[in-house]
């Protein structure tokens, strides 16, 4: 078995943590994808703003770290997304959709949390697996 920690570029954790983590064992790959928010990897500045937009800045995130560890979004098999305000999820959903062949949705779940870093509305994690 093989661990990798994955900083793609165009990343920029708030803690102490990486991105992903990746575990190889054969054939098969598994990638641990840590929350992602609003937080801009370039400028270091959250998308505060209407809970879509939120929504479309964590879900770019989610894509740069998953891309830029060799997966793509269609290997994803798990999300959990995290939201400051249950009242949002129907617009999250809709953002979220557009980011999956609705042939290939994860299994997901979705949780109301207290709070968030920095004040966002929305946090997602991810497990995505494939082989080779």
């Amino acid at each position: 078995m093989k661990v990798i920690r994955h900083q793609p570029g165009g990343t920029s954790p708030s803690g102490a943590y990486v991105p992903a983590v990746e575990i190889q064992s054969g054939a098969l790959r598994q990638l641990f994808v840590s929350g992602q928010g609003t937080k801009d990897p370039v400028s270091g500045k959250r998308e505060l703003g209407p809970i879509a937009l939120q929504a479309r800045a964590a879900m770019d995130n989610l894509r740069t770290v998953v891309e830029g560890s060799g997966f793509a979004m269609g290997d994803i098999v798990k999300v959990t997304l995290y939201l400051a305000r249950m009242d949002d999820f129907e617009a999250v959903n809709g953002v979220y959709a557009s980011y999956f062949p609705a042939s290939a949705f994860p299994a997901r779940a979705t949780v109301a949390v207290s709070g968030l870093p920095g004040g966002q509305g929305i946090e997602i994690d991810a497990t995505a697996f494939k082989e080779g």
